[in-house]
């Protein structure tokens, strides 16, 4: 697969040559003159872009920049910057070498500035779904064959599970990251999981037999973050396997169907990697005691089941998807002793549409809950009953989120955003002052978005 991979990047610019060539003497198409009017900031490029597209290059730049403060709570207040530019090029190989549905794509991320939740807060449930360590590195690198008129979509290559995997279309207006790739993967499996911004090499198989129900399941690498690291995204790890398996079913209306919609998600993971114990060592003993190994006991695989619901509550006559939606989503990773999180609840309601002539804005609230493992409590009063000295006991952690998404041109879109993040960590002590625990954090902040 490293051969594979590491072998595609230089036929990229190969494979359009020959199709280029073919039209090089065609019109531009006319460029929209308005720059509030146009889709991206830069515009057609005095046609080229439209004439690459045609020829089946698509290129895309995105950059989403954000500052967020705690103005309470924490480890200690004040404001961090942060931000996401990524670059992404598409083949379309019908076009380019007459290969019917197949298609390439491969995109980066240059990541820059601090993350709050790191720094500031130490919280779990991150306030940002962009923050990530300073890096310059490959995202996805893959090729994506549909056949039998898209019943089947097969995807092979490096990519990652939270791009297809677990999603809400009405949470995705969220910053915090456990809207997207939920806080309990994050937390109970290796590197976070295989999710942004560390894609991994993996095979997905997407069967649609009916336009309302859907079965996919993918394989990829057990341990994105490898035995290095991985920090460029170039070291294509290979490390045990995560499985992960979702059916969906949809009852979506078209624009005139006076109809609610929604989609119903129902899944599972497996990894088939070791777990350290939260609570015993190899010994039998208390992690907590004095005479304890200091070696967790290791325990050998993991699981867990989740289901998920986007629905439309009220829709707005004569669109789409205008109106008030909501969302619910449930998953549990049952084996305490190796989860830090075992229980996991969001749910959330957007409104789109929030005023006359703003059909595009997005105003929406949504809250999480994370309980944390039997397994971690039980050392935490452990620790306390052989040092006798007094501490919180973890329990869970709480977010709540108010958000106002405002796209200003079709390029550009202002978010600002309120976060409340309630017991960092479960209750645990503040690291700077451990008399003290973790204060609840009041998190504000401004995000911008722009299509280049």
């Amino acid at each position: 697969m490293r051969r594979l991979l590491l072998s595609t990047i230089p036929l990229l610019p190969l494979l359009s040559a020959p199709a280029l060539a073919q039209d090089a003497t065609k019109p531009a198409a006319a460029e929209d003159s308005s720059i509030w009017t146009r889709e991206t900031l830069t515009g057609d490029w005095g046609g080229l872009r439209t004439t690459l597209e045609e020829h089946g290059i698509s290129f895309e730049m995105n950059e989403t920049d954000e500052v967020l403060g705690n103005v309470s709570g924490g480890i200690r207040q004040g404001a961090a910057f942060d931000g996401k530019t990524q670059v992404q090029m598409t083949l379309d190989l019908e076009k380019l070498v007459a290969w019917p549905g197949a298609k390439i794509v491969s995109s980066f991320y240059q990541i820059h500035g601090r993350d709050l939740s790191s720094d500031n807060i130490g919280n779990l449930l991150t306030v940002s779904n962009i923050a990530a360590p300073p890096s310059t590195r490959l995202g996805d690198l893959y090729i994506e064959q549909s056949l039998l008129d898209d019943v089947v979509n097969i995807r092979l290559g490096q990519f990652a599970a939270d791009e297809e995997f677990l999603t809400s279309d009405v949470a995705g207006v969220f910053i915090n990251s456990t809207f997207g790739w939920p806080g309990i993967n994050a937390s109970d499996l290796p590197g976070g999981g295989p999710a942004y911004p560390y894609s991994t090499p993996g095979v997905r198989v997407r069967v649609t037999p009916d336009p309302a129900f859907s079965v996919q399941g993918a394989v990829f690498n057990g341990n994105p973050l490898g035995k290095n690291g991985d920090w460029g995204g170039t070291e294509f790890p290979l490390e045990g396997v995560f499985a992960i398996l979702e059916a969906t079913y949809t009852t979506m209306p078209g624009k005139d169907d006076p109809g609610l919609g929604g989609n119903f998600k129902v899944g599972a993971w497996y990894s088939s990697l070791r777990f350290d114990d939260l609570h015993m060592d190899d010994t039998g003993l208390s992690l907590a005691n004095p005479d304890s190994s200091g070696v967790p006991a290791s325990h050998p695989r993991n699981f867990s089941l989740y289901a998920s619901v986007d629905h439309q509550l009220w829709r707005t006559p004569g669109s789409a998807d205008g109106g008030l939606s909501g969302f619910v989503r449930f998953a549990t990773a049952p084996q305490q002793d190796r989860n830090p999180i075992y229980v996991y609840v969001d749910a959330g309601l957007t409104w789109k549409g929030t005023f006359p002539d703003r059909d595009d804005d997005i105003v929406g609230i949504a809250f999480a809950w994370a309980n944390l493992s039997h397994s971690l409590r039980s050392l935490d009063a452990d620790t306390i009953a052989f040092t006798g000295v007094s501490q919180p006991i973890r329990s869970s952690e709480m977010v709540l989120e108010l958000t106002y998404q405002a796209p200003i041109t079709p390029w550009l879109t202002v978010q600002p955003d309120f976060q409340y993040v309630i017991r960092p960590s479960g209750n645990v002590p503040n690291p700077i002052d451990p008399t003290t625990t973790l204060g609840n954090a009041a998190v504000l902040g401004l995000r911008t978005s722009i299509k280049f």
